[in-house]
């Protein structure tokens, strides 16, 4: 994509002042300099991100390519919003510096996709951590779901995520912790927000206590709100609420989870697909059949209905949760082949799209041609003839469920 490269070499001239110790510094990295024009070919978010703040070259030059654990990410994520005045601001820039930082690992093939979600997901779990800091939070936990639960997000994933309270002042600080991380600010919104995850959606209040939640996943959730669970983590706050929540959130599996059967993950399927998924745009690998919710959703069905006799199959992560269930003989070898091939390729790929502001792939299209060329095929069509065989071998895997 030469000629994105030299808009964005023409950007990062025009924006910044170069000085010619920037030029020796991404000189003597030969790496990070490949990084760079990776970053102006294969991704317009990513350059849009680099090119808005000169800060971010200095930071690329000092530690792009550090692997960075939770601990680490929250501790300079503490030293940069101490005495902030503008605090969604400035998570919002640390957000979009360590996404720059992660998304060139990735495209320069460094970082595999199931390591990137982590650092996307632990990214999220510190920026939680942080606005809970600037508050009193003590009768306060914020539960994971999702991606964020599931330790996969990727750019632009949702931020999945409930409160549990026991106080009045816990309910104020969780509307004021929503608001921070919800914010618009001059770099766009911090997080999307899914507020249908909470009990009775977003007509439902934002935060209750664990008898509350209990009632209501026992006598009011539809099936995907039980589906849900299955990803549930706690990510911030008050401890013990964080584990009370899990420990219900396994009793309401083991209880009712038994009561889902596969016709009815069946018609969700169809229901998403028919409603949501995006296939007169093209091949939808995230919503359409035989794609990454097909894969999740029957996964997940198989978590709910052997849950009783094997509890360890009761994790959060989609792949994680696919080798227990091997191990445990729920699904055959060749099935999870297919599940597990086709996952890893669909996300490396929507990670991939979402780099490039896409959500389908669509045959013709400048992205797609890319795209082909970033998952290793020769031809358009070679990649377009493997997805569709992908997505057959996974529904026929589905039908042997």
């Amino acid at each position: 994509a030469p000629d994105r490269v030299l808009a964005g070499l023409e950007g990062l001239i025009s924006n910044y002042r170069i000085r010619t110790a920037h030029l020796n510094a991404v000189k003597a990295q030969p790496e990070l300099m490949h990084g760079i024009i990776k970053i102006f070919s294969l991704s317009p978010y990513l350059s849009r991100i680099f090119l808005s703040n000169q800060y971010y070259l200095n930071i690329l030059i000092e530690e792009w390519s550090i692997l960075k654990s939770l601990r680490v990410i929250e501790e300079r994520l503490g030293r940069a919003v101490e005495g902030a005045e503008n605090l969604e601001s400035v998570l919002a820039a640390f957000k979009r510096m360590e996404e720059l930082r992660i998304g060139i690992l990735f495209l320069l093939d460094i970082l595999k996709v199931e390591d990137l979600f982590r650092g996307l997901s632990r990214l999220a779990e510190a920026i939680i951590k942080a606005v809970l800091n600037e508050f009193d939070c003590k009768g306060l936990s914020v539960i994971a779901l999702g991606k964020l639960g599931g330790r996969e997000m990727t750019f632009g994933s949702d931020l999945d995520i409930v409160f549990v309270s026991e106080t009045p002042e816990a309910m104020t600080a969780a509307e004021k912790v929503m608001k921070i991380l919800t914010a618009y600010t001059d770099m766009g919104i911090l997080y999307s927000v899914d507020t249908r995850l909470r009990p009775d959606g977003a007509r439902g209040i934002l935060a209750q206590d664990i008898k509350g939640y209990r009632a209501y996943y026992m006598k009011n959730a539809r099936n995907w709100e039980i589906q849900a669970l299955l990803k549930a983590r706690p990510v911030g706050g008050n401890q013990r609420l964080g584990r009370s929540f899990i420990n219900m959130a396994k009793e309401v599996i083991l209880e009712k989870g038994r009561n889902i059967k596969k016709d009815d993950i069946s018609a969700m399927r169809d229901r998403i697909i028919k409603e949501l998924a995006n296939e007169s745009k093209g091949i939808d690998i995230k919503l359409g059949p035989g794609g990454v919710g097909a894969i999740e959703f029957y996964v997940q069905l198989l978590q709910l209905s052997n849950a009783r006799e094997f509890p360890e199959i009761l994790v959060q992560n989609t792949l994680t949760a696919l080798s227990r269930l091997v191990k445990k003989g729920v699904v055959d070898l060749p099935g999870k082949n297919t599940f597990y091939k086709s996952y890893k390729y669909y996300r490396r790929l929507q990670t991939f799209l979402r780099l490039n502001e896409e959500h389908v792939v669509a045959g013709g299209t400048y992205v797609t041609g890319l795209a082909a060329k970033f998952m290793n095929h020769r031809s358009e069509d070679e990649f377009l003839k493997h997805l569709r065989t992908l997505r057959k071998d996974v529904l026929k895997a589905i039908d042997k469920i």
